[in-house]
């Protein structure tokens, strides 16, 4: 739309004014338009504001899941964890056949360290659809829990559905390690040059050069690779 553009140039005041003069065509319509004027209050981190017109939307009683996810992303950056997690669980109760919902609540439960938790929600998210983000997240709390056939599963899913995750550095790190330590030192190989030649910010990192390093020669291999936070 033309307000994320807008934003995106920097213009966050005539974002903002461009979005508010769409009130009376989207105001009151399931929550787009207070959603999205949330987000763009949350990206200034004018997170009154945001909490306020999030909060509009859930009382339309809308069907547009997304306003729980604004709402709790707002209360989780201004340290109300509770009240955070606790809007998450209405978001599950009101919509227990989105996959959105299980995903945003393992999203939160990661961040808190609750990786078993995590990885559990994904499991149900991707029962309620297949989806290369939760496949993502699964892969992500799986890497914590020192799963690797799990991770590998779970990445090669995701870039199965969504290419791009080839040129995710932080995906295919971790997708690198856990194949190392399955002793898939070839396809690991192979993953970290294909993250390489698709991401700038790879051809660089330091991490990836060192567990690179380590793969082609055959002494280490024996060794621990390398762990990434």
């Amino acid at each position: 739309t033309q307000a994320k553009e807008l934003f995106a140039q920097g213009e966050h005041d005539s974002a903002i004014k461009y979005w508010e003069g769409k009130r009376s065509d989207y105001a009151g319509q399931e929550g787009h338009y207070e959603y999205e004027l949330g987000i763009l209050y949350s990206r200034l981190k004018a997170f009154d504001k945001a909490e306020k017109i999030f909060q509009k939307g859930l009382e339309l009683n809308s069907k547009y899941p997304r306003i729980y996810v604004g709402l709790s992303n707002v209360y989780l950056w201004t340290g109300r964890f509770d009240k955070s997690s606790s809007l998450l669980d209405d978001m599950i109760n009101a919509y227990p056949e989105v996959w959105l919902s299980y995903y945003s609540k393992a999203h939160q439960e990661y961040q808190l360290k609750n990786y078993k938790a995590a990885k559990e929600l994904s499991e149900v998210a991707l029962s309620k659809q297949t989806n290369a983000k939760s496949y993502y997240m699964l892969a992500r709390s799986s890497f914590e829990l020192n799963e690797p056939r799990t991770v590998i599963s779970a990445i090669e899913n995701a870039i199965n559905l969504e290419p791009n995750y080839l040129a995710n550095l932080s995906a295919m790190k971790i997708y690198a390690v856990s194949l190392a330590s399955e002793g898939l030192y070839d396809q690991a190989i192979i993953a970290i040059e294909e993250v390489k030649k698709q991401n700038e910010q790879a051809a660089d990192d330091e991490e990836l050069d060192k567990l690179l390093q380590e793969l082609k020669n055959p002494e280490k291999k024996n060794g621990e690779t390398q762990q990434f936070n």
